[in-house]
């Protein structure tokens, strides 16, 4: 009689534990989020936009990060660039015009007491140290233009397809891009105190879900803030290097899109790493749902 039950209870084992590795296989093969990814990129990729975005993606990328320069500089070319650099960064009247207007200006606001506006001699001696301070200031902005004009006639002179003005725009690119990124990573970090704070009483799984989300979204829109501060900064540079109209058009067109494409990859491998995470995460769970299941059928069998 034992030996019956102990042959039951195994055949019963048999069944359901293979009853659930055939659904858990069942699973793994016919999984319905992957059946729809593979149909939705097959039915993509067949798709001529697709291709086109793709090969846009790609120029982008190319662009920003590994295109050499089209025009190239002789030696001679690169040591008149840098005497030119060096003779519009050398103004020695342009820093001491600086320190004048620096002190005059300090000078005027020493003599801001409570209430000048109303009070005599202190409103005459304010009026006549700003008006010092105009006149300094106007000559100030006049050195600055012409080191500016010098500054533009040296950038002119290699032009703005050069090695210059590709690596002038990536370091603006890449500059932007860190400020989007710090700008994410505060903001997380401030929600995540403010979350800890608030003494919310969530499980660990909501807590880490709520940070993920929360940060996907800020660093979204800090990446596509830094783009439009990007291109911004991309217009005053090209204006600097004075190019004509048909390459600054060229220019400014291939730097928006390699700024674009970098932050889309950027942006969709986080969100691919996140998305593969949370699909581990759910298979596995369902896997032990199953076994679970399994386990408690069994012990309720052998009761």
């Amino acid at each position: 009689m034992h030996r019956r039950n102990v042959h039951g209870s195994d055949r019963e084992y048999v069944h359901v534990h293979g009853d659930t590795l055939h659904r858990s296989a069942s699973l793994q093969q016919g999984d319905p989020a992957l059946i729809l990814v593979k149909g939705l990129a097959t039915k993509a990729w067949q798709s001529n936009r697709v291709k086109m975005g793709l090969a846009l993606w790609l120029l982008g990328v190319f662009f920003m990060m590994f295109a050499p320069s089209p025009k190239s500089l002789t030696a001679d070319m690169k040591n008149q660039f840098q005497q030119m650099i060096v003779e519009a960064a050398d103004a020695p009247a342009y820093e001491k015009a600086l320190r004048k207007y620096q002190n005059a200006r300090f000078h005027a606001d020493e003599a801001k007491v409570w209430f000048w506006r109303f009070r005599e001699p202190h409103k005459t001696i304010v009026r006549d140290r700003e008006k010092s301070v105009n006149e300094l200031k106007s000559k100030l902005d006049h050195l600055d233009a012409e080191r500016e004009r010098k500054m533009t006639k040296a950038k002119q002179f290699v032009g703005i397809w050069s090695d210059y003005g590709m690596d002038d725009v990536r370091n603006r690119f890449w500059g932007a891009y860190d400020k989007g990124k710090m700008f994410a990573q505060q903001q997380t970090f401030y929600h995540m105190i403010m979350y800890v704070l608030s003494g919310r009483n969530e499980d660990i799984l909501s807590t880490i879900l709520n940070w993920v989300f929360v940060a996907l979204a800020n660093f979204t829109t800090g990446l596509i803030g830094s783009l439009f501060y990007f291109m911004f900064s991309l217009i005053g540079m090209i204006y600097s290097y004075q190019p004509d109209p048909f390459s600054a058009v060229a220019f400014f067109a291939l730097g928006i899109l390699g700024a674009a494409s970098v932050v889309a990859s950027y942006l969709i491998g986080v969100y691919g790493m996140v998305a593969s995470g949370m699909y581990v995460v759910s298979k596995a769970a369902a896997r032990n749902a199953l076994q679970d299941e399994a386990r408690h059928h069994i012990r309720y069998e052998q009761r």
